[in-house]
């Protein structure tokens, strides 16, 4: 990290023949070093398990290295399975006060929001622009050598140059960012991209200016006021957008009785929930722990989503789960909607088939327990991201059988307590225990009649 911040202070200009000779000399320098010492301690400590010399020498990037340390490596093999990589270090860069990564100076002063404290915007001065301007005595950021650019000003293919010089000292991938103005075309952006592709570089993120919200903002970008779907039609068609006069649009939202017939015709009630539905009861694990979703279906199909966990947000996303069904929404674009919402944290979740499904937040684990109750439990939404276009219709059918469970007798059998007083047998046609007396209210399984209370034997719970 502080690549930029080290060019600046040589005087070197991030976008410049000069700088992209200097870093790329400067990597190759990095690259030696560390898998000289790579074989130092595979000499002290031994190769890595998986070492394969035979594969490893088949490998282009270990042929950039120096025929001498070719020679050290094929002697003694490496100690570690990598050893380079650039990671965006964005929070430890802004922590350290120096350019993240690989990056030029993002801007000489920039707006930046505190996720996790204030939640706040501030602005910024990059250290080394207060620090020199001080040093210099100059009056302001405008009086700035050359050698201060950014990352708006550098044309796109210096950047993507830049990337591609370090690429071919590091056995891993790099973070960069090649930052585009608002009103750049999606040729130029695939153009970029293909540039990157081949020169070598493994990755990397184009970034158009104000194409997400609440994330760095340079000052230099000004927001532009919002239009309305039917506004911007009218402007590409060169017809005028109306304005509304005042006290035009009151308490309820509309300004004339036509809009409000158009408001009222798109407003949808869900259908009422009959007295008595079919489903499914799955557990499934998620980063917060286990939760238990019921999906339950009427005549027309999904009709309702209950998510049983100790997160109180669960119970939100049944409820609106639920609603959406039954409002007919089709339930894949709530599947969709709903795998859509990750976060870094993962748990893996097996389904009675044996299909291990990576989730990341509980949406997903609803939306995981929606796509089995409709496509059975091979359902792998991680595998292939399930778009609400291309999962097949699973249309109007018995979608709820009944489950067999371990053999167990089909015939009534009269409960057995063992010596501590537990239910040891003794289950219904149905495959319920005899003792049953209800759901548990804290993860929806069966509640059974035990030392004369009622308790979940899944988590715990008791009546008593």
């Amino acid at each position: 990290t502080g690549l930029g911040d080290m060019l600046i202070k040589l005087g070197l200009k991030y976008d410049t023949e000069d700088a992209i000779e200097f870093v790329d000399g400067l990597f190759n320098r990095i690259k030696h070093v560390v898998y000289d010492e790579s074989v130092n301690l595979a000499m002290e400590k031994g190769t890595f398990p998986a070492y394969d010399p035979v594969q490893h020498f088949q490998s282009p990037f270990i042929h950039t290295l120096h025929p001498a340390l070719l020679d050290r490596i094929q002697a003694h093999g490496l100690r570690n399975v990598a050893l380079l990589t650039v990671p965006p270090v964005g929070s430890g860069a802004a922590l350290a006060g120096v350019t993240s990564g690989i990056e030029p100076i993002f801007d000489l002063s920039y707006i930046r929001r505190s996720e996790s404290l204030s939640q706040e915007t501030f602005k910024v001065f990059h250290p080394l622009v207060r620090e020199y301007v001080q040093h210099a005595g100059i009056t302001g950021e405008e009086d700035l050598p050359p050698f201060f650019v950014t990352a708006h000003q550098i044309q796109p293919d210096m950047r993507v140059r830049m990337q591609a010089a370090i690429q071919k000292h590091i056995d891993h991938s790099i973070s960069s960012t090649v930052n585009l103005p608002e009103d750049v075309p999606f040729e130029e952006v695939e153009r970029i991209y293909f540039l990157g592709w081949k020169l070598g570089c493994k990755g990397m993120t184009v970034y158009r200016a104000g194409s997400r919200e609440n994330i760095l903002t340079a000052l230099t970008e000004k927001k532009k006021p919002s239009l309305s779907t039917g506004s911007k039609e009218a402007l590409e068609s060169g017809a005028a957008v109306p304005t509304p006069s005042p006290g035009a649009i009151g308490v309820s939202g509309v300004a004339s009785g036509t809009q409000a017939a158009a408001v009222e015709a798109v407003r949808s009630s869900p259908r009422p929930r009959p007295k008595v539905t079919t489903g499914r009861t799955e557990r499934i694990e998620t980063p917060r722990g286990r939760i238990y979703v019921v999906v339950n279906e009427d005549e027309i199909g999904l009709c309702e989503v209950f998510v049983h966990s100790f997160d109180v947000e669960a119970e939100a996303i049944g409820r609106l789960a639920s609603l959406a069904v039954r409002a007919g929404v089709d339930p894949r674009e709530v599947i969709e909607q709903l795998w859509r919402v990750q976060s870094k944290e993962v748990a893996m979740d097996r389904s009675s088939d044996g299909t291990v499904v990576r989730v990341t937040t509980i949406a997903q684990a609803v939306a995981l327990g929606l796509g089995r109750a409709l496509y059975g439990d091979g359902f792998r939404p991680d595998k292939e991201f399930p778009r609400a276009d291309v999962l097949p219709d699973p249309g109007i059918r018995s979608r709820q059988e009944r489950l067999l469970f371990d053999g167990r007798a089909a015939v009534p059998q009269r409960a057995a307590l063992d010596g501590d007083g537990d239910l040891t047998g003794g289950v219904t046609a149905n495959g319920l225990p005899l003792e049953f007396v209800g759901i548990c209210p804290d993860c929806g399984s069966t509640l059974i009649h035990q030392n004369g209370c009622a308790t979940c034997r899944s988590c715990g719970y008791a009546k008593c």
